[in-house]
């Protein structure tokens, strides 16, 4: 979750958005108007290849058992904890997970030698929406106090329509993180805008890192990435584009946002992976 996928301009305007604090919050332009300046500088991002950084920062995260990457826990247990979409549902839910899980296997396949990457399982597949603890600021809980936060957080999902959502594109960021990104059906206003903005000020002592403007569901994060020439690079990014053109504008209504209690770096909705998922319902009615 977060914004640590996205590239260094990005990361740049996110800093100084809406996440900075409670002020900025009313000042700054809406996610829905910010959302295609974002979408459009992540999709050029990786032009120039990966930013090594970004790729050695993800690969810390992670230890080898064998030829497997197991994702480290956090020093302090379930202290990240947040709300997502989860990208699941008869209403083309399940057809967007099962189509991007098909989508993610064809990219790492065309993947020069070398490189490695962590794929999340598509049951955990999810929209960020709200850290109430991030991995950058820690917010352990109780169990009485985790359980108070589940009853705000009903109340707040409970008041939310489900998100009519459909597939932008896929792109590539330079760091290393394989993206499907979102649209409001019609590129107007999301629910999870709001929501976020509802969050806020449930939660003020919440982590001041958000996820802001976009929505965007992570398939798989680079995590070694051996020099490759021009032209390779170029293949890649064009295999990208093909593999996006296959899911772009699917369309889906998401109803379920879910709390999760993360106990391990980036594996958000990962139930086998030790996750606590709790499902809650969007409002049924407009």
């Amino acid at each position: 979750g977060g914004d640590d996928f996205l590239c260094a301009t990005c990361r740049e305007k996110n800093l100084l958005g809406r996440d900075s604090c409670v002020g900025a919050l009313r000042m700054a332009e809406p996610d829905h108007v910010m959302r295609p300046r974002v979408y459009a500088e992540l999709h050029t991002s990786a032009r120039g290849g990966l930013d090594p950084n970004a790729v050695a920062a993800t690969a810390a995260n992670y230890e080898m058992d064998g030829e497997a990457l197991i994702a480290k826990a956090y020093d302090v247990p379930m202290s990240v904890r947040l709300l997502c979409t989860a990208i699941e549902g008869q209403d083309g839910g399940d057809a967007l997970r099962d189509a991007a899980a098909e989508l993610c296997g064809k990219f790492v396949d065309v993947l020069p030698p070398g490189f490695r990457t962590y794929r999340n399982p598509p049951r955990s597949y999810h929209s960020t929406v709200f850290h109430t603890g991030h991995p950058s600021e820690l917010r352990p809980k109780t169990k009485a106090q985790v359980e108070e936060e589940l009853l705000v957080c009903k109340r707040l999902v409970g008041a939310t329509s489900a998100m009519r959502v459909e597939v932008h594109r896929v792109v590539l960021a330079s760091s290393g993180v394989l993206l499907v990104l979102l649209n409001e059906q019609g590129n107007g206003v999301s629910p999870v805008d709001g929501l976020r903005l509802r969050c806020r000020r449930a939660f003020p002592t919440a982590p001041r890192k958000q996820a802001t403007f976009v929505m965007h569901v992570s398939l798989c994060r680079v995590a070694t990435a051996p020099a490759v020439d021009h032209d390779q690079w170029r293949a890649v990014l064009n295999h990208v584009d093909d593999l996006s053109s296959k899911i772009q504008g699917m369309q889906a209504t998401l109803r379920t946002i879910w709390h999760v209690q993360e106990p391990r770096v980036a594996i958000c909705g990962d139930v086998r992976g030790g996750c606590v998922v709790t499902p809650l319902a969007c409002r049924t009615t407009n």
